[in-house]
């Protein structure tokens, strides 16, 4: 299992494979450092090195970590393996044994995992706590120091675009500990930024919630069951992106990836079965409506009637044929015209 050094940090040996689709491991050693955000890693344990030599092969950014996940089943030849998600790219590591691998995937995810600070109140004097006077949010990479907005009731802290939805409602227990049908962290698109954060989901009777971590008590937004049209396996062009799922409203689908496909499946299969089936028939029945239309036979007779075949075999004028006679006299009436 990973060790922590003196400093407190995680550290130690996995083999790397540090040119994506090469199939070549080579050992290094990891230093995962959480107040810098960032997993370090060397050729060596730069304890044991010279300061010439102790620079850093590589880092990853704990903030661009979308996911942390088993690897087995997808690299079978590669044993104890396990993959990093970040910034579209996907890096696979060899753990020595299965205890190192889930104490890695344990302190990566609780690293990357996005937390609100600590709501402060109103001294009482007129003088708010300077400390907690912003908030910070990634954006694209960038850290942006957003003001917490303070009042009576609560201190808000949805994101853009949540108040088309219902207002945030809390309960007092934390997230991990309410009542759910089912409920864990995924990874969900933004509605304006389109970017891609980590958030704690909770579907329960009250509808499907996501939250900033697990701890929180507060909801970010809030769908009811009542919003919530279909809940379907994602069929968009997100290449990048597998194991998707979307919920479906009437004013947006949302994206959501799970770590693998069997809780994809897990999350798709409960909603729908706590969902009223009246409101997931309305998704089902505009695409059934659609490849029904194009596989219907006709019902009335009417409409096997064949009125005329076009090409047809022998020629059949709309106005009546005139005889020969007839073209005679026409001729003979031109030509006295003609020389009279």
């Amino acid at each position: 299992m990973p060790y922590k050094d003196k400093n407190g940090k995680f550290c130690g040996f996995l083999n790397a494979e540090e040119k994506e689709g090469s199939g070549k491991f080579l050992r290094r050693y990891f230093l995962l450092d959480e107040k810098k955000s960032r997993l370090y890693y060397y050729k060596d344990n730069p304890g044991n090195l010279h300061a010439d030599y102790s620079k850093t092969c590589g880092e990853i950014e704990i903030h661009f970590i979308s996911r942390v996940s088993d690897a087995r089943k997808l690299r079978p030849k590669v044993d104890n393996c396990f993959s990093i998600t970040y910034a579209g790219r996907t890096i696979y590591l060899e753990a020595e044994d299965g205890d190192d691998l889930e104490g890695w995937i344990k302190a990566l995810n609780d690293a990357s995992k996005i937390t609100v600070p600590v709501k402060h109140e109103d001294l009482g004097n007129g003088k708010k706590d300077s400390r907690a006077g912003f908030t910070a949010e990634i954006a694209g990479g960038v850290v942006c120091k957003i003001p917490m907005k303070y009042n009576k009731i609560q201190v808000s802290d949805e994101e853009p675009g949540s108040s088309d939805e219902s207002p945030n409602e809390s309960s007092g227990l934390s997230a991990s500990a309410m009542q759910s049908y089912i409920s864990g962290y995924c990874v969900k698109q933004g509605g304006m930024r389109k970017n891609w954060k980590r958030r704690y989901f909770v579907f329960s009777e009250s509808g499907f919630q996501y939250y900033s971590s697990d701890r929180a008590k507060e909801p970010l937004r809030t769908l009811p069951k009542a919003d919530i049209i279909d809940v379907r396996r994602s069929s968009s062009g997100h290449s990048s992106r597998d194991n998707l799922f979307e919920v479906v409203t009437a004013k947006r689908t949302f994206y959501i990836q799970c770590d693998d496909p069997a809780d994809t499946d897990k999350w798709v299969n409960m909603m729908k079965q706590n969902l009223p089936t009246t409101q997931i028939s309305l998704g089902q029945m505009e695409r059934q409506l659609k490849t029904q239309s194009l596989r219907r036979p006709p019902t009335n007779s009417q409409e096997m009637a064949v009125t005329r075949v076009f090409p047809s075999k022998e020629w059949r004028p709309e106005s009546p044929q005139r005889s020969s006679s007839q073209i005679d006299e026409n001729q003979q009436k031109k030509r006295s015209w003609l020389w009279s």
